[in-house]
C-alpha cells in the first residue's frame, strides 16, 4: 500500500515537472519575424522615430552592401544563455546574404538586462568577438545603465552600420545616412538669405531713408566685434 502511494506522489511530482519544463520552454521561443527584419521590438523599446530611423538604415546598408543588421528585444530570455539565444535566432531569422553569411544581429533582454552581438561568418573579419564586446561596452552598457535601452540600441546599430560600411569601403557614410529629417531640414538655402536682404534694405530705404543699412554696414567696416581665445580670471 505504501509502496502505491509512494509510485503515486512520484507521478505526480514528475507530471508536474514536466508541465512546468512545457511552459518554460514555451516562455523562451524565439518570436516569429514581423514586417522589415532589420527591427524586431517586441520587448517596445523604441519609439517610432527611432524605429524608422533604423529601418531606414538597414535599407540603405543592405542596398549599397547586401549585409544585414538587424535588432531584436524581447522581455526574457528566460534561463536560457544569451549567447544560444542569440545564435538560435540569428539563424531562425536568416540574417544576411545567404552566400556571404554578412548577417549581424543585435539582440536585448530586457528582464535579465542582457545584450549580445551576433556575426555571420562573412564579417567576423571586420567585427570578431573582442570588438564586439567593446562596441557593447562603449555603446550600449552605458545606456542601460542610465536605463535608456532605446539610446544603446541605436548608438550600437550605428556604430554596428558603420562597421559594415568600412568593411565593403563605404567608411563614414552611415552618419549622413542616419540624419533625421529635421537635422536635414535645418538648413536655409542661400538665394533666401538673399532675398530677405534685398527686402529688408528696399523696406529700410522707403521707410527710413536707409537708416538700418547704413547702420549695419558702418559696423561691418569697423569689424562688427571683437574675438579672443579661450581663458580664465
Amino acid at each position: 500500500m505504501k509502496t502505491k502511494r509512494l509510485f503515486s506522489l512520484l507521478l505526480v511530482f514528475f507530471t508536474f515537472f514536466v508541465c512546468a519544463g512545457n511552459t518554460h520552454a514555451e516562455e523562451v521561443l524565439i518570436p516569429a519575424p514581423v514586417g522589415d527584419i532589420y527591427v524586431q521590438d517586441f520587448a517596445g523599446v523604441l519609439n517610432e522615430t527611432e524605429r524608422n530611423e533604423l529601418i531606414n538604415l538597414g535599407r540603405n546598408i543592405e542596398d549599397q552592401t547586401t549585409a544585414q543588421i538587424a535588432v531584436l528585444t524581447v522581455e526574457t530570455i528566460g534561463d536560457k544563455p544569451i549567447e544560444e539565444f542569440a545564435n538560435e535566432a540569428f539563424r531562425q531569422y536568416g540574417i544576411g546574404n545567404k552566400n556571404e553569411n554578412n548577417g549581424v544581429l543585435l539582440v536585448l533582454s530586457m528582464k535579465e538586462r542582457k545584450v549580445r552581438i551576433e556575426v555571420g561568418y562573412g564579417l567576423e573579419g571586420r567585427i570578431p568577438d573582442g570588438k564586439a564586446g567593446r562596441i557593447l561596452d562603449e555603446n550600449a552598457l552605458p545606456y542601460l545603465k542610465n536605463q535608456q535601452p532605446d539610446r544603446a540600441i541605436v548608438e550600437t546599430y550605428k556604430t554596428l552600420a558603420n562597421e559594415v560600411l568600412a568593411e565593403y569601403g563605404k567608411e563614414g557614410e552611415a552618419g549622413k545616412q542616419t540624419q533625421s529629417t529635421s537635422e536635414k531640414g535645418m538648413g536655409i538655402p542661400s538665394w533666401l538669405i538673399v532675398l530677405v536682404v534685398i527686402v529688408v534694405v528696399i523696406l529700410d530705404f522707403k521707410f527710413f531713408g536707409g537708416t538700418l543699412t547704413y547702420l549695419l554696414l558702418s559696423i561691418i567696416s569697423r569689424g562688427g566685434g571683437r574675438g579672443g581665445g579661450g581663458g580664465s580670471r
